[in-house]
Parts: C-alpha cells; structure tokens; sequence
C-alpha cells in the first residue's frame, strides 16, 4: 500500500535506530561492561548485596537513565532528513525510546549451548523501540503518528506496530507521463512473528487498513491545485508471513540469508472496498569474503491479482527511482551491494541494481531502462544495539538522488 510505503520511510528510522544520538561515551560504555563481566565473575558471596534477591533496592526509572549501564533504556530525539524523490526534501522529527536490552536467562543460555543445532540464541533480537514522529516536506507532504517495535520470549515473537495520519501527494505515471495525486487518510499496521521452536524459521500474521480520500491534482499558475475524481475509499488486508532468517543481525547483516514470503489479501468481507490478491518474495543474502569486506544481494518478485487501486500496484522500489515511478501487476528486482568496514565504526559501500516491470495493462508500459548505482558510507553511533547511520547517492534512469540511510538497506 502506497500510503504505508511512504510513512514507513520515515518509521524506519523510529523502529530502526536513531541519527542523533544522546547517550555516553562508547569506550567508557565498554569500561562498564568489562566492569560486569569481572563483577559476574567473582564468587557470590563476596557480594551478596549486589542482588535484589538479597534486598538491594531496585533502581528507579530516572536512575536507570542515568546510569552509565550500556543496556540502560535511552530517549533519542531524532532529526529526520527526508529526501524520496516521489514526496520531495522535508525534515521531520522522531521523540523515540530505545527500551532496555534485553538479557538471556541462564537456562536459556544453558540450552541453546546443549544443542548447537537449535541456532536463536545465535542471532542478536531487533532493538525494543516505541515512538511518535512528525515530518513535512518540500510538496506539502505532512505525516505524524506513533510506532512500537518489540520481542518477546527470548526472541521467538516479534512485534510491530504502526499507526498514523499521512497527507501524501506524489505522482503517478502512465506510459512514462507524470500525473500528481493526493491521498489523506489514516492507517495502521500490524505484523507479528513467531519463531517455529528454536529454529530459524517464523510464521507470521499482518493487517494492513488504510482510509483515505484520493484524487488527481491539476497544478494552474497563482492558483490552488484543482481536484479531479475525488475517491473515498478503504483497502484492507490480511496476511500469511513465511520466513527463514539466519542473518547475525537485523540492522546490519554481515553474514546470513533472509527469506521472506507474504501473501496479502485485500477483501470487502473484512470491510475494504477493493478485492485483490498481492504476494511478495525476496530474498537477502550476505557473505563476509574477506576480514573487513561483506558482500550482499538482493532478489525481490512482487504481483498483484485483482481489483487493486492504482497505488497498490507493485513498483520498482530502487535507490535511486523515485517510489511508484515503475509500476506493473509483476515487478523483479535485483541489486548488489559491497561494503568494506574499514574501522569497527566507518564503513563505506557501493552498490548497482536493475528492474524489470510485466503488466497486462498498457498504462503501465515503459520504454526506460530500469537500472541504479550509487555509492554511500555508514557509521556506527550506538554499539550496544548495533545501529548504524548514513548516506547512500544513487542514480537512476533519470536523475541523482541521496538518502540518510539507518542501517542495511533492505
């Protein structure tokens, strides 16, 4: 759903990581955990009160705050740097928490350690993260609402969560002609996925609403746009979510596949006004060749069966190509990415990617290539949880394009 690609440009960056840290220093964060581990182990009766079994008070909100605990819960304020080419440049901000991390029971620790197959534990959880957000851009695109990201049961149930207002207006192409629309309206998302007993794959459930009035706009000089076919509408959708993800990490893989399979259906039986089927396969694959150097691609097939609205058509979704600029009932994609970590903290990547567009409908017909390049870098501002930020420039078809970037791209 378009509406909910476009707020999730500026949600990843809620449930991803943050551009503006406000937190202490990394080595003396180091300093602490050295600290923990001598601590853990001395014997413990040299210490008995260090435990809350043993009556130490335990520490208030405030005081966890600012404690110097590296896994210590942090309220990030966060500037957002919009800059997809389909809604123009804004600037945005994000008020987040980084909830605290969460720690391995010693009998889980014990059992993934008995059985080497059983591979969860191996595998560091997304970060625990909810906020609220606003953003504004240069064609009077506005976006506010609220995100909750979460892990439950040792990493065996994720959780994400998202609602919000949107007033998009962005640009919809038939046969290579720009035409701008507009589409207000409220939407919530939710997914949640369970890990099948300790192994790498997870089921999932999603819903997906959206309610929204659309239309198409005619620019006139010293004049306000005129609307034209004015739509009220709702899309809703249920979801069956297969996946198998073995990456050392969400945020920044360095090794591991993820592969990911939903199928959603869109119903007026569940209270939307469209019928359609849309399914979506992709597959990320990361591989560390040599000490510092990953190398990582990316294969995505996404199609749409149906009586689906125009902007929930499956579109070339490349850095570099502006969001619904290539549209089609089939839609593949398939980039590679290099990255050398020159230091623990700075990497610098480059990447290249192409699309291919297939529809039994001839206002999707293109006669552009459909291809992408760029280079970026990224930097590593919080340790503990492993965020990464930066910029990637890339460019498309038809012009350079630049995106501030929180962690993997995909």
């Amino acid at each position: 759903m378009f509406s909910f690609r476009i707020t999730l440009l500026i949600l990843c960056i809620l449930l991803m990581g943050a551009s503006t840290p406000v937190f202490g220093d990394q080595d003396e964060d180091q300093k602490v955990i050295e600290a923990e581990v001598e601590q853990k182990s001395t014997p413990a009766d040299e210490s008995p009160e260090d435990t809350e079994e043993d009556g130490k008070k335990r520490p208030s909100f405030m005081e966890r705050m600012k404690s110097k605990d590296p896994n210590r819960g942090r309220f990030l304020p966060i500037p957002i740097f919009i800059t997809e080419p389909a809604i123009g440049e804004g600037l945005g901000l994000v008020l987040s928490y980084f909830h605290p991390k969460k720690a391995v029971s010693d009998k889980d620790r014990v059992a993934s350690l008995e059985s080497i197959s059983k591979a969860s534990h191996e595998q560091e959880p997304p970060p625990t993260v909810t906020g609220v957000f606003g953003a504004y851009t240069s064609n009077e695109t506005a976006a506010a609402g609220a995100g909750h990201m979460n892990s439950f049961k040792d990493d065996h149930i994720r959780f994400t969560a998202v609602a919000a207002w949107a007033n998009v207006n962005s640009t919809f192409y038939i046969q290579d002609a720009p035409f701008k629309f507009n589409l207000e309206g409220v939407l919530a998302y939710q997914e949640t996925r369970f890990r099948i007993g300790d192994s790498r794959w997870f089921w999932g459930i999603g819903l997906s609403y959206l309610s929204a009035d659309t239309a198409f706009r005619v620019e006139l000089p010293d004049e306000k746009p005129i609307k034209l076919f004015p739509n009220d509408l709702k899309n809703v959708g249920l979801s069956g979510k297969l996946a198998w993800d073995s990456r050392d990490n969400t945020s920044m893989p360095n090794s591991g596949q993820l592969v990911d399979l939903a199928i959603w259906r869109y119903d007026n039986a569940i209270g939307g006004d469209y019928d359609y089927w849309n399914a979506k396969l992709k597959l990320n694959s990361f591989h560390p060749l040599f000490e510092k150097f990953v190398l990582g691609w990316r294969l995505e097939y996404q199609a749409t069966s149906g009586d689906a609205p125009f902007f929930a058509y499956p579109y070339v979704n490349l850095r570099g190509i502006p969001a619904l600029r290539y549209q089609g009932d089939r839609v593949g994609v398939a980039e590679i990415e290099g990255r050398y970590n020159f230091t623990p903290k700075w990497a610098m990547i480059g990447f290249a990617g192409s699309g291919k567009v297939n529809s039994d409908l001839p206002i999707f017909d293109t006669e552009q290539s459909i291809y992408s390049y760029g280079v970026g870098a990224r930097y590593k501002i919080f340790d503990v949880q492993n965020v990464w930020i930066g910029i990637d420039i890339a460019k498309g078809p038809e012009e350079y394009n630049w995106y501030i970037q929180v962690g993997q791209a995909w």
